[in-house]
């Protein structure tokens, strides 16, 4: 008897966020204009103001809409024809605290990856390895939005492992500001197609527990990062 696939429910903000675009790509709203309020939204669309404003942050990462502060949401002057113009633009912007972000992580992960390979219970190490898979995935069908939100989980679940609090808790507060550099950054396909060999030797060492070659390996992974960046910065017009 043949298994049939579960069938995938497409998430509520995934919804959100193709209607917003709708509006936008159609012609209602141009480019420079403001989109409808959050509370004009969600009642027209029943839903919450949390599911709202994700969408408005995933499509401000993909180069639809810009959030001004204290004003709202616009749809992006020159719109997504622009998106990668527009990712360059923003990492030069924010490149002194990007490479500050990584620097920390440099610090830090490499032990967590030291820590995860010396602690980890099974459990641990197959809910790595479901990420990393579903991360080849996500970069196989180009999907930056879930290649970011999957990069900050397999990275997370590293520190979540080394079983250090106070490691745990700077994790946290690095991963906020990182949040956006994710976002941005793999929109340029190559950054995530570097991403996949670190990925792969990394979750390697760990699961043959060398403690050494993880540490190694996830030191290797984030220097990688730093020289993506130069590149994309430096990046010919």
């Amino acid at each position: 008897m043949r298994v049939l696939e579960p069938i995938e429910r497409v998430p509520i903000v995934q919804l959100v966020e193709e209607r917003i675009k709708e509006i936008i790509t159609s012609g209602q709203v141009k480019p420079g204009e403001k989109l409808p309020a959050e509370m004009e939204l969600c009642q027209s669309l029943g839903v919450g103001r949390g599911t709202v404003r994700e969408a408005f942050r995933l499509l401000q990462a993909k180069g639809y809409v810009e959030i001004r502060p204290g004003r709202g949401a616009f749809a992006a002057e020159g719109g997504h024809e622009e998106e990668k113009d527009n990712v360059i633009d923003w990492l030069v912007e924010n490149e002194k605290e990007l490479r500050s972000s990584i620097e920390i992580r440099t610090a830090l992960e490499p032990m967590a990856a030291r820590l995860m390979a010396e602690r980890a219970d099974e459990r641990d190490i197959q809910r790595l390895e479901d990420l990393h898979y579903s991360f080849l995935t996500a970069v196989k069908e180009e999907d930056a939005v879930k290649i970011a939100r999957l990069d900050e989980q397999f990275h997370s679940v590293i520190v979540e492992a080394s079983d250090n609090k106070l490691l745990m808790e700077i994790n946290n507060h690095v991963c906020q500001g990182m949040q956006t550099f994710r976002n941005k950054t793999f929109q340029v396909h190559q950054n995530a197609q570097n991403a996949i060999v670190p990925h792969t030797n990394i979750l390697n060492a760990i699961c043959n527990r060398d403690a050494a070659l993880a540490e190694r390996e996830m030191r290797a992974h984030l220097d990688k990062v730093q020289e993506d960046l130069t590149q994309n910065i430096h990046m010919p017009s």
